[in-house]
């Protein structure tokens, strides 16, 4: 059964595997196929074998936790300098 994700690309995810035992199941699905794939990318790890999709856009709460985080790099920069190069 397709599933929406995130705006509006259509997702089919496929063949569920159980990476849990038979008395606790976790159910995974190993494959996924979108309408647009241009919109995930799949990353593989060579040494651990693991892999996950990557999500390629950037959304408002991206840009907002980087606002901040920038604003809070800058002022930590700006303090340092000032209290190192400036004498009270």
């Amino acid at each position: 059964m397709p599933k929406k994700i995130k705006g509006s690309t259509w997702c089919v995810f496929s063949n569920p595997v159980n990476l849990g035992t038979e008395e606790v199941p976790d159910w995974e699905y190993s494959e996924m196929l979108c309408d647009d794939p241009n919109i995930y990318e799949l990353i593989e790890n060579t040494t651990t074998e693991a892999e996950f999709y990557l999500e390629k856009t950037f959304s408002y709460g991206d840009f907002f936790v980087m606002f901040f985080l920038t604003i809070f790099v800058l002022v930590v920069i700006v303090k340092t300098i000032w209290d190192q190069f400036v004498k009270k």
